[in-house]
């Protein structure tokens, strides 16, 4: 299992690089606490141009010794009194965290193809079923599929599956050579009857 901590920002206006930079600087900074994060571009979407900032530990004890060792550093008080001196993005999405479900996430699959559904947690059982026939499909294109579950937030009830890509072009191809096909239409079919897709959305790597 993997837990990941995340939050999205919106750049303000004439401040997406200063933005990009400071979110790099924390994550080196997380590095050198031996803590794994990501900053991640959305592409596509609602919130399309801004940045996600997430964190990956093992376990909920780790993710949760993580988090108490941020807000205990130097290094924190010091983005906090960057974040006051001089704010450079608004919060779309606040700091939650997730669980993987099913799956797990691949640091050479970076390019992600997000599907938000609504389901209560009842219907976890089916979706996990179904997850297992996306997996085969996956396989066959290098596509590298993740159930998330939320673990805080809004909408407790839903879950998330992710479709993880080496490249855009090989997203691309994903979408032609699996997501077109009766197959996987009929599957997506199914799947409404387990749950409502609520959202949708594509994020790319910002910190290479």
């Amino acid at each position: 299992m993997t837990v990941i901590a995340t939050n999205t920002v919106k750049p303000h206006l004439g401040k997406a690089k200063l933005q990009l930079n400071n979110m790099l600087e924390v994550t080196k900074a997380f590095g050198d606490m031996g803590i794994t994060a990501r900053v991640s571009r959305v592409l596509f979407g609602q919130n399309a141009g801004c940045l996600v900032f997430s964190t990956f530990a093992a376990n909920f004890t780790e993710a949760m010794a993580d988090v108490q060792k941020v807000f205990s550093s130097e290094m924190w008080s010091k983005v906090q009194m960057r974040l006051d001196d001089n704010p450079a993005s608004d919060i779309v999405m606040p700091l939650n965290l997730v669980r993987v479900a099913a799956g797990e996430m691949k640091p050479t699959h970076r390019v992600m193809n997000f599907r938000w559904y609504l389901m209560k947690k009842d219907k976890m059982p089916m979706a996990m079923e179904m997850f297992e026939e996306v997996k085969g499909m996956c396989e066959k294109v290098d596509v590298n599929p993740v159930l998330l579950t939320p673990v805080t937030g809004d909408n407790m009830s839903s879950m998330i599956i992710a479709y993880g890509a080496t490249s855009l072009e090989a997203s691309g191809k994903a979408f032609d050579q699996m997501g077109m096909t009766e197959e996987f239409q009929s599957l997506v079919s199914r799947a409404a009857e387990v749950g409502e897709l609520h959202n949708g959305w594509m994020t790319v790597p910002a910190d290479q």
